[in-house]
């Protein structure tokens, strides 16, 4: 019998978090999105990710807080220096 795992509604965590505990093909399940390209030798190279939230995709980084809200949408939290455009010292 095959054990079928969910992400359950609430789940929090950071991006780097969530790449780090589930497969990028899971998380495609739930509204995740990896933009890529390949290079010569045939190696990927991830240009952006991406969630869906109830406003449409977002680009999101390794240390934005992501939560899952059900639907194959996400809340997101994202750094201060994603949102103006200045690095946060």
């Amino acid at each position: 019998m095959q054990m079928k795992i969910n992400l359950p509604v609430g789940t929090r965590a950071t991006l780097e978090e969530f790449i780090d505990a589930y497969t990028p093909y899971f998380l495609m399940k739930y509204g995740y999105r990896e933009y890529s390209h390949v290079l010569p030798l045939g190696t990927r190279k991830i240009c952006c990710r991406s969630v869906k939230t109830k406003y449409g995709e977002i680009i999101v980084h390794d240390d934005d807080v992501l939560t899952y809200v059900g639907d194959k949408k996400w809340a997101v939290e994202q750094r201060k220096e994603h949102r103006d455009g200045t690095a946060q010292r």
